[in-house]
């Protein structure tokens, strides 16, 4: 049993202004039927159910019909705990084919309901996209992948990242709206007391003040409330918070601290969570080869950063020096806002694929090893799911 709060979640409703309080599922309602294997599950892909049998599907498109709709799972599954309840549910990624031109893919969610899974409703990717990566993080969803700019012909091959932003919400799997520019989706911890209301991101050393004009601040501090109403003051609290950066105000006591954070909405709350909750599966370029995709670690990180000195440098003591490196991100004034303000050292162009191959609509990123905590700078931009793979820079 969880302290605090048990198995309870606070979760903000994705579309609306309040939060509300939701619990595990109950066996009681559980399908007797409901498969032990998410291979095996029903998805609802546009409204209509899907069956698995292995992973696969094929239905006569009509009635006599020889056209198949054709739906499988993409690759392998990720394990994470999407609701909350203390086990693993699955994450997966359906392609579907019916019987067109186009192959469609889709996010979808086994639910794991005292271990028969429960299929949840499909979220549309795209249509002959390349996917790239899953992650869980705090119960949130990313799906990172490859599409074309608007208006290419299907037959280009896809070249600009993107990344949609998911949670189950009452068992159904719920899009975040898409982040505008200069937002982003952050966990970290929440402090709030006498003269100090904080938010310090997970593996930032940087505390920021929780800017008083924020849309979500009197929704914080009442989850915050309603977690430690009767715990001691000055408790941090692990929230996952979408919002933007700013610079902190030049009197009162928000003066003092690194930076503000003006928070738009809460997505959760984690009363028992830690930084470290995070889970991932690169399909990357080994999906584009015909190789099984692997979890890894720093899996985007293709350089060892073991061969490197606390201040980032490398080689003999006479003649260290800075390994650089080089990575690609969606051509616009957010992204770059974004990548640069976890990583002061960067250097972004458009129009250079680099030795790493960046396509039409991305831009060239190269940044530096030879800055304070290098490790934690690289793993953050690893972190964001529109950043494929981050290479070694050779110049010659």
């Amino acid at each position: 049993m969880r302290s605090v709060c048990g198995r309870l979640i606070f979760l903000a409703i994705i579309f609306g202004a309040s939060f509300s309080v939701s619990a595990s599922g109950n066996s009681n309602d559980l399908d007797r039927d409901s498969p032990t294997d998410p291979f095996n599950g029903t998805y609802l892909i546009e409204g209509k159910a899907i069956r698995l049998h292995d992973g696969r599907s094929g239905i006569a498109a009509a009635p006599g019909s020889a056209t198949q709709i054709r739906t499988a799972v993409y690759g392998p599954i990720l394990h994470g705990d999407l609701d909350d309840d203390g086990d693993e549910d699955v994450a997966l990624i359906l392609s579907h084919d019916p019987g067109g031109s186009g192959t469609f893919f889709y996010v979808a969610v086994a639910i794991n309901l005292n271990g028969h899974y429960q299929g949840s409703n499909a979220v549309f990717l795209g249509d002959r996209i390349l996917p790239l990566a899953l992650t869980i993080q705090h119960g949130l969803l990313v799906a990172g992948y490859v599409d074309r700019q608007l208006g290419e012909a299907m037959a280009t091959t896809p070249s600009v990242p993107a990344s949609r932003h998911m949670m189950l919400t009452n068992n159904t799997l719920v899009e975040v709206d898409p982040l505008g520019e200069g937002e982003q989706v952050m966990a970290g911890w929440v402090t709030i007391g006498h003269e100090v209301r904080s938010f310090q991101p997970c593996y930032q050393k940087k505390v920021l003040w929780l800017q008083g004009d924020s849309p979500a601040l009197n929704r914080i501090r009442e989850a915050y409330r309603q977690v430690f109403s009767n715990a001691e003051p000055y408790r941090p609290l692990l929230m996952m918070l979408r919002g933007h950066m700013a610079d902190p105000p030049s009197d009162g006591f928000g003066r003092d601290y690194d930076g503000a954070f003006v928070a738009g909405q809460i997505l959760r709350v984690s009363p028992d969570g830690h930084c470290a909750d995070r889970q991932s599966l690169d399909y990357g370029s080994t999906a584009q080869e015909g190789r099984e995709p692997q979890i890894e670690t720093n899996r985007k990180i293709s350089f060892d950063l073991s061969s490197l000195d606390q201040e980032g440098l490398y080689g003999l003591s006479n003649g260290k020096r800075a390994l650089s490196y080089e990575f690609c991100i969606p051509d616009s004034e957010a992204h770059t806002l974004e990548v640069t303000r976890i990583d002061p050292t960067l250097r972004c162009a458009t129009g250079s694929p680099g030795r790493i191959g960046c396509g039409p609509g991305t831009c060239l990123c190269l940044g530096s090893t030879h800055q304070t905590d290098f490790k934690e700078v690289l793993n953050r931009l690893a972190e964001l799911p529109y950043v494929a793979r981050i290479d070694q820079s050779v110049f010659e």
